[in-house]
């Protein structure tokens, strides 16, 4: 009888939690957790991800090819690359502050990237009917170096326009996890297209880029369904209400009076200059922009220095363009383990100052190695392990660094960040580089030189982490008061 008791309730325990626990948990609760979004997130953030993968690996598939022809022309001619970048920049600049202030933001993408697969496509055309042209190879060595800055940063800023701030800090973790996995498929698919397609490669280049407009106003549908209709077009369709708010914005466009002379010639300098005052407006932009432009003189260094390495090694095209792709490859998957299971916990434990020190203690030890023991291995290796903690660990916490800032820092200052003063630095590094290759200096003292410039960069890094993370405070402490107020 006393077994009977004591066995009894346990059935029936048994039972009841069974009962209670309900049916498994679905695939869609298991995707919230495990990747830290919410329900919300879930319609739009594939088409986001996988835009930007689209977008990374179209550049993928042009990064080596330029790199490719710019070698074809001789070592000695590749600064001449860099000077390039920087005029047609200089030419680029202004023009597309001022369609980025007069179209639409739903239209800015479309016109950008459709401009860049057309000019891709009349590039196929003419390595198609003039091969090893070297006037060719220069042209489209440039515009690669120079496209891959505006259509990054077009991207980004459509992303911005998508995602809210709160959004933002759950999804653009696994948006640029989508990057990398575009990157490391075009690298791993470059050798054989490239083997197959020859130069012809910038056909498949313009077709993601396509791709990419195609998702983003996928991406850009599902945001106007999920938000509030107004109630004039309560049972209208998504394509019906932003039709309704743009013929808004034209009707106060017609009432808003006419624009002077003088006006224009004002939009037309803010354009141009607009971005410099707001750049040197505070002691953390300034940083940033010192930030920049270090990075961009040391990537353009260990370029030159790669560059001199493969040159050495490899005599055709093909082993040159094959170990570009293949060293991209290993480059991806590291990036995409990193990125996707060590970010967030890096950047809690190291704040936004241990984080941003990362690459310029990578870049130190490689150049270390690189001096110790001189060749390809060596030099790969430095580029490689600055690769994997910039696109991991670097680039997404100083993206994260503009979140709060005003509008016109994140639209108008930051692409001249990203373009302009981006390839000033690396005119600085080519300038520096041709200087060195005519003086005579040898790789050591060359290396020499990059790792001083190191070191300034590391402590550049760490005073930035520390401005962002007093203006972090800042902010905690406006937004307690104002939550005290609304009390």
């Amino acid at each position: 009888m006393s077994l009977l008791c004591c066995v009894g309730p346990r059935e029936s325990a048994g039972r009841s939690t069974l009962e209670d626990d309900g049916p498994p948990p679905s695939p869609q609760h298991w995707a919230e957790r495990f990747f830290n979004v919410q329900k919300s997130d879930l319609a739009g953030l594939p088409l986001s991800a996988t835009a930007s993968m689209a977008t990374l690996g179209a550049y993928y598939y042009l990064q080596p090819l330029g790199d490719t022809l710019a070698l074809s022309m001789g070592l000695e001619f590749t600064p001449y690359v860099t000077i390039g970048n920087m005029c047609l920049i200089l030419v680029l600049n202004p023009i597309y502050a001022a369609i980025v202030r007069k179209l639409p933001v739903e239209s800015v993408m479309r016109v950008c990237f459709r401009a860049v697969s057309a000019m891709l496509l009349g590039f196929a055309v003419l390595f198609a009917t003039l091969p090893n042209v070297k006037w060719l190879s220069f042209a489209f060595a440039v515009y690669v170096g120079t496209i891959s800055l505006f259509t990054t940063t077009t991207l980004n800023a459509r992303l911005a326009s998508l995602h809210s701030k709160s959004e933002a800090k759950r999804v653009y973790g696994i948006i640029a996890a989508g990057s990398q996995t575009g990157q490391l498929s075009s690298s791993l698919t470059a050798p054989f297209l490239f083997s197959r397609l020859g130069n012809l490669v910038v056909i498949a280049a313009a077709v993601l880029y396509e791709c990419a407009v195609r998702l983003i106003a996928c991406r850009s549908r599902v945001k106007s369904s999920t938000e509030l209709a107004p109630p004039a077009a309560a049972d209208a369709s998504s394509e019906e209400v932003t039709k309704l708010k743009d013929k808004e914005v034209d009707k106060v466009d017609e009432e808003a009076p006419p624009r002077t002379g003088c006006q224009r010639f004002g939009d037309v300098l803010y354009s141009a200059f607009g971005g410099f005052v707001i750049l040197a407006s505070s002691p953390f932009l300034r940083a940033i922009t010192g930030h920049t432009l270090l990075i961009t003189f040391l990537v353009s260094g260990v370029w030159y220095e790669r560059a001199a390495a493969v040159s050495a090694v490899f005599a055709s095209d093909a082993e040159r363009y094959d170990f570009f792709s293949t060293l991209n490859a290993v480059v991806g998957v590291l990036t995409l383990l990193v990125q996707t299971f060590a970010f967030s916990h890096v950047l809690k434990h190291l704040g936004f100052h241990g984080t941003l020190l990362a690459e310029p203690v990578a870049l130190l030890v490689g150049l270390t190695i690189a001096i110790v023991h001189p060749g390809l291995l060596s030099i790969a290796v430095l580029d490689g392990m600055r690769k994997v903690l910039h696109y991991s660990l670097v680039k997404p916490t100083k993206e994260g660094l503009y979140a709060a800032l005003p509008r016109d820092v994140v639209f108008i200052a930051k692409p001249l960040l990203d373009t302009l003063v981006y390839r000033t630095g690396s005119l600085i590094g080519a300038a520096y580089f041709t200087a060195a290759m005519k003086g005579g200096l040898s790789a050591r003292a060359r290396q020499y030189l990059l790792f001083g410039v190191t070191l300034v960069w590391a402590a550049n890094s760490f005073w930035l982490g520390i401005l962002a993370e007093r203006h972090q405070r800042e902010q905690e402490k406006q937004k307690d008061a104002e939550e005290k107020d609304m009390i």
